[in-house]
């Protein structure tokens, strides 16, 4: 997918994820003056990157697939980007980041206590997590598998599994994500950050 992924996502499905981090992420950050840590979570070819950038001090990009990578690495926005699993990447990053930016990744993990909890801590004290969910509704299991390969998660799963990762939620809202098979995809938008060492 790494060659066509770009126009596939903007071009066909409408692709919003990006955007509504950036846009989320500008509501609670200082002005852009290149002073932050920041990792790109799953950054897949790179569409977060130029956003990004003007906050960045170092951005950090880490994805399993290095097609993908080698399509970020194009873009010459990134000062390293890594191939690596991203809980077990953010597992060796203690305090490292002021900003985690996780756009349209977490939908691969039907549990995300892990996650969560390694998000936390490779964030420093007082760090922002922004990322996106796929919304489920209220109504049954924690999570479910879609037949397009993502999982969807209940808005009251995702807010108990951030706060249980020791994260202050700042605001979680109901966004449209993409549309899929001409139908709107619906998800959480989320901004948490941490307010002190976690344990």
């Amino acid at each position: 997918m790494a060659e066509s992924f770009d126009a596939h996502l903007v071009k066909n499905l409408d692709y919003k994820a990006p955007t509504l981090i950036i846009d989320a992420l500008a509501g609670v950050l200082p002005p852009p003056n290149a002073t932050l840590d920041i990792l790109d979570a799953g950054c897949g070819t790179g569409l977060c990157g130029p956003f990004l950038r003007p906050y960045a001090r170092r951005l950090i990009g880490v994805d399993l697939s290095a097609k993908m990578l080698a399509k970020a690495a194009g873009r010459q926005t990134y000062d390293d980007l890594v191939k690596y699993e991203l809980t077990e990447f953010l597992n060796r990053q203690n305090e490292t980041y002021d900003v985690i930016a996780s756009a349209d990744t977490l939908c691969y993990f039907g549990k995300l206590e892990p996650v969560f909890q390694a998000a936390a801590w490779s964030l420093k004290p007082g760090g922002i997590f922004a990322f996106t969910l796929e919304d489920t509704g209220d109504e049954g299991p924690d999570s479910r598998l879609n037949s397009h390969g993502r999982y969807a998660h209940t808005r009251t799963y995702a807010e108990g599994a951030i706060e249980a990762a020791g994260l202050d939620i700042q605001s979680l809202t109901a966004v449209v994500l993409r549309n899929e098979g001409k139908q709107p995809v619906t998800g959480h938008l989320v901004v948490a950050n941490k307010l002190n060492s976690v344990i």
